[in-house]
């Protein structure tokens, strides 16, 4: 059961109704069709303006799934922020959701790896180069204990996915700590979470893929936890390095107008307390999790600092559960403030708030921001009184639906929201879906720091999937400032073979 998902990994969003909304353009743009292919494709060009977008999915239907992965080529301007969701019906039934940023390939990696109790950990490698990658691997647990290193090759345009239970893995069937993986050549990896729920529902949300050579900051911020009514937060934290490190994770309150947020008093790991210090052995990772007890949400965000040692990198996993069945995951990192963020802007369905993104702001700093949130359609125009302004209290913090802030907007709605304030924010951002059992289910929209370097070299998306009842979407906007960026996305089998896609 769990090799098909993998294989198709798993999730669906809309009914077919709402299908047919969502992927509707204004008539009156000829430029909203920012993508040249539909049909059998093993490629298609893309065009992305400034503070524009550009979407396509992939058809789906019966059949066995196809499986691969993809390359983003840009031949002018820079190269698009870019991710893709993963989308599948069970029974007719939208079951969960999961997106997936594009990546740089890298020569060495480690991921949050977690076996046991219904979860279980995949893993997709994408090998671009022209030879054959050797990848070696071993685990770490909670104690900073290895296991005994592994190898496998990934031939010369090729991919694999696989759990981590599995071949050529098979890290066994409990597990709590990290995977380390080095390869001879670049490689482009994800990583997921998978959790079989009440119903025997695989549902999987993101986990990042932190390089062995990053440099995360001493001060890291999750924009937003939920707890109660339902709701449970996760804090991921995993050490880049092969020495301890240690700190303290704080939640914030949201404050007010009148009052800025301060540390709250949460039952986390079974403690109650303000403040949690934590300790990380070498190459290993902590998890603290939020009781999810109470009938009320208690909701703000998350603060981690380093006290010793090199900064860990941080993941916030929020779960749902409605009548005692957990119906949703989502894996958000964590992230850096910056005075100005973009994302992808997501709104339709069979009706206004089936499905739409929300965004969650905090402060850091010791005074008031104010916040300006404006949209833009798919081909970079603003769109006519589609500014809001927001200002969140000193340490604070506030999450909104942005058809909340600016509820003029159109339905169905495509674009790009721009998040600037008048001091450093943090950012993160939900998409939220209604399916057809009124469950609510979320997964991520990864913004991007207008601060974040830009570059026209190649990303790439390391697992795909079409048929069987699955489908992919792709989302490529403009995370950063810059001309209009062309290029091509290129669809490759798992043996390396261009893979023939029907694209919508």
């Amino acid at each position: 059961m769990k090799n098909t998902i993998w294989a198709g990994l798993l999730l669906m969003f809309c009914s077919v109704s709402a299908w047919a909304q969502c992927r509707a353009t204004p008539a009156s743009s000829s430029s909203a069709q920012t993508f040249a292919a539909s049909g059998p494709a093993t490629s298609t060009t893309f065009s992305v303006a400034n503070r524009g977008a550009a979407i396509f999915d992939t058809q789906g239907g019966t059949g066995s799934p196809l499986v691969g992965y993809a390359r983003v080529q840009t031949n002018t301007g820079i190269t698009p922020s870019a991710y893709l969701t993963f989308q599948n019906r069970l029974n007719g039934i939208l079951v969960g959701q999961a997106s997936v940023g594009a990546t740089t390939p890298m020569t060495s990696g480690r991921i949050y790896t977690e076996v046991g109790g219904g979860v279980d950990t995949g893993v997709a490698i994408a090998n671009p180069n022209p030879s054959t990658a050797t990848v070696t691997f071993y685990f770490t647990d909670a104690a900073g204990g290895n296991s005994p290193a592994g190898t496998f090759p990934i031939g010369p345009n090729s991919q694999m996915s696989a759990f981590v239970t599995q071949p050529p893995f098979n890290g066994g069937a409990s597990l709590g700590g990290t995977m380390t993986f080095t390869s001879s050549l670049p490689i482009a990896v994800i990583a997921l979470r998978g959790l079989l729920n009440e119903r025997g529902e695989f549902l999987m949300t993101t986990l990042p893929v932190t390089s062995l050579s990053a440099s995360p900051a001493s001060t890291q911020y999750m924009p937003h936890f939920a707890d109660g009514d339902g709701w449970k937060t996760q804090v991921v934290l995993i050490n880049s390095t092969d020495s301890a490190t240690s700190g303290t994770v704080q939640f914030y309150s949201t404050g007010s107008a009148s009052v800025a947020g301060a540390p709250l008093a949460l039952n986390v790991n079974g403690q109650v307390a303000a403040s949690f210090p934590y300790t990380i052995p070498g190459r290993s990772s902590v998890k603290l999790a939020t009781s999810g007890v109470g009938g009320a949400i208690t909701s703000g965000s998350v603060r981690v600092t380093t006290a010793s040692g090199t900064p860990a990198t941080g993941l916030a996993i929020f779960t749902y559960r409605s009548q005692g069945v957990t119906v949703s995951e989502a894996g958000v990192p964590a992230v850096s403030p910056s005075t100005a963020f973009r994302m992808y802007e997501y709104d339709c369905g069979d009706y206004v708030g089936q499905i739409q993104t929300g965004i969650a702001i905090t402060n850091p700093g010791a005074s008031a921001a104010t916040v300006t949130v404006e949209l833009t359609e798919l081909w970079g125009e603003i769109s006519a009184g589609m500014t809001a302004t927001i200002v969140v209290p000193p340490n604070g913090q506030v999450a909104r639906f942005l058809r909340q802030l600016l509820p003029a907007m159109a339905h169905p709605f495509h674009g790009v929201a721009r998040i600037s304030s008048s001091s450093p924010i943090a950012v993160t951002a939900l998409r939220g879906d209604y399916n057809t059992r009124n469950d609510f289910l979320i997964t991520t929209a990864l913004p991007t720091s207008e601060s974040a370097p830009a570059s026209s070299a190649e990303v790439i998306f390391p697992h795909l999937v079409d048929l069987g009842g699955y489908t992919t979407e792709f989302v490529l906007y403009s995370g950063v400032a810059g001309p209009t960026s062309t290029g091509t996305v290129s669809f490759f089998s798992q043996n390396g073979t261009p893979l023939m896609l029907n694209l919508n």
